[in-house]
């Protein structure tokens, strides 16, 4: 039994182990949270940003105290802000239209998606707009209808023969 441990080495071990795992909860319960430098809340690790050049890799500063302190730059300086992104925009133009292009032409279905998506969320708000709108310019909108109309008049009536001939299936059915 050359190779035998002894009782007491085992305990050794054990308790070596123990203390390990000990340190490890220690670590993970100060790996969890983390105290705003800003409003000195105690808060969980996810509410901080990442940073790659602090030790724990989250800024010291939470989200919501850095979400404060870009509106108050902003409202702060914002004329400063709006004149230098108008300049970008102007000077940027052309490289602006062609990303937006070749970003809609990448993203079609998943633009679709949102599109009806937000539109579903504010329905009512379009039709209550929508009619107000009508309301306001009901002859424009009747001068328009009228040409549009008188434009595609071939598809309205072809529209019209299909919608009567769907129709008159149904109200033979019913």
């Amino acid at each position: 039994m050359k190779g035998a441990k002894k009782s007491y080495e085992f305990d050794t071990q054990y308790s070596d182990i123990e203390k390990e795992l000990e340190e490890r909860k220690n670590r993970i319960k100060t790996i969890c949270f983390k105290t705003c430098l800003k409003c000195g809340e105690t808060k969980f690790i996810f509410k901080f940003s990442l940073d790659k050049r602090n030790t724990d890799g989250r800024t010291n500063v939470c989200k919501n105290c850095r979400v404060s302190e870009a509106e108050k730059y902003y409202y702060k300086n914002k004329d400063r802000i709006l004149i230098r992104n108008k300049i970008y925009r102007d000077n940027n133009r052309r490289d602006r239209s062609e990303y937006f292009k070749k970003y809609q032409e990448e993203n079609k279905e998943r633009l679709k998606r949102l599109a009806k998506k937000w539109y579903k969320k504010n329905r009512k708000t379009i039709k209550k707009r929508n009619l107000e709108y009508y309301r306001a310019n009901e002859e424009a909108c009747k001068q328009r209808r009228k040409l549009w109309i008188e434009k595609n008049k071939e598809g309205v009536k072809k529209y019209n023969r299909e919608y009567k001939r769907k129709h008159k299936i149904l109200r033979a059915v019913i």
